[in-house]
């Protein structure tokens, strides 16, 4: 086949994706609940793009909150907006502004990389027991069942806590566990020699380099760092559960008989046909939870467990407040302390919430075309 006749072909085989984008963009512009979604987290990202310029770093740490040293000398109480501080102050001067600006940004990464890594992980072990079934299922779903068993928060407390400041990584013994695993799947699931024998090759190249040459990283772990992984350790069974619900129904459906009859491969027929047809669900519950993961994030940093002090983060600069709004009196002379930085939390969730409504009445394939 010609060039021209391939173009063709891809052409035609694109047509029903771009109707079927063009639908999706045709509901989400008609619903306004997903509009005001949109618009919220625009306004955030163009927020977080243009952070340096609206509230330029003074120290080599643009997420160092800058203080105020000549007001700190005089009073180390939160002071109200002004001209000098837009936001005004937390307690000991440090910028309000500054921090809610830039905490949009952490805001961002705490969410996003947090979801991103979780869905990946439940992606991984919900797909590998849906479809395999067995005793691989068994193990893996009851695994999944104790990590859920533990209530979310208090569990990703404790691992903060459990988490050493420098974390030492053997790969070699990685790469052992890796090989092995895949070793194991393989033969019991899906035989192949050549595989077999590739990752058989690879767990004794990693065995030769425990012994001799064991290869070791050190990774420091800030405050943050340790939340982020704590977060995704419990985060990641809830979408293991949705994808692995998923499989069990699709899998059955015709055309992936089909698929199997033709010759396709495992992982072919869960690439080309499960996870297109699977993956919707998963995205909408990613989406959701973005804004209760930075919630959870932000409870961490007011309870001291996460970012450290002077951190451009939202939960660590309500947290400043909390010893200057013991009665009323001091709640409306602070309450900039905690409304402002409370709100920009409130307006980021309500946003991703949105969209996630959204999203699901686009996707959901029993909601999409009434």
């Amino acid at each position: 086949m010609d060039i021209s006749g391939r173009w063709e072909e891809f052409k035609s085989g694109m047509r029903p994706r771009i109707a079927e984008w063009r639908f999706m963009l045709r509901r989400l512009r008609k619903s306004n609940l997903a509009m005001a979604g949109i618009i919220i987290l625009v306004f955030f990202i163009v927020l977080a793009i243009i952070a340096p310029i609206l509230a330029p770093p003074t120290t080599s740490d643009p997420f160092q909150i800058p203080q105020d040293t000549d007001m700190q000398r005089v009073d180390t109480h939160p002071t109200p907006p002004t001209t000098r501080h837009i936001f005004g102050t937390t307690e000991n001067q440090y910028d309000l502004w500054y921090g809610c600006i830039w905490g949009s940004i952490t805001a961002f990464r705490t969410g996003v990389l947090v979801v991103a890594v979780s869905l990946l992980m439940g992606l991984l072990v919900g797909v590998l027991a849906g479809f395999y079934g067995g005793i691989l299922d068994e193990i893996l779903m009851r695994f999944t069942d104790i990590i859920i068993a533990f209530p979310g928060l208090i569990l990703a407390m404790a691992l903060r806590i459990a988490f050493p400041t420098t974390l030492g990584l053997d790969i070699s013994m990685i790469i052992v566990i890796v090989s092995l695993l895949a070793t194991l799947v393989m033969v019991l699931f899906h035989p192949d020699r050549r595989l077999t024998l590739i990752s058989l090759l690879i767990m004794v190249a990693g065995l030769f380099s425990v012994f001799y040459y064991p290869i070791v990283m050190n990774i420091t772990l800030g405050n943050l760092d340790k939340v982020l992984i704590a977060i995704t350790l419990v985060g990641w069974p809830g979408y293991a559960r949705v994808i692995r619900g998923e499989v069990l129904r699709i899998k059955n459906e015709d055309y992936i008989e089909a698929s199997r009859a033709s010759g396709s491969s495992d992982l072919r027929t869960i690439y080309k046909h499960i996870l297109p047809n699977g993956i919707y669900p998963l995205l909408i519950v990613a989406t959701l939870d973005i804004g209760s993961i930075v919630l959870t994030a932000a409870a961490m940093s007011f309870l001291g467990l996460g970012a450290p002090d002077s951190f451009a983060d939202w939960g660590q600069i309500i947290s400043k407040s909390r010893d200057w709004i013991t009665d009323a009196s001091a709640i409306s002379r602070n309450f900039h302390a905690f409304f402002i930085p409370g709100l920009f939390i409130t307006t980021f969730v309500v946003g991703w919430n949105l969209l996630g409504d959204a999203l699901r009445d686009v996707l959901d394939p029993m909601l999409r075309r009434r």
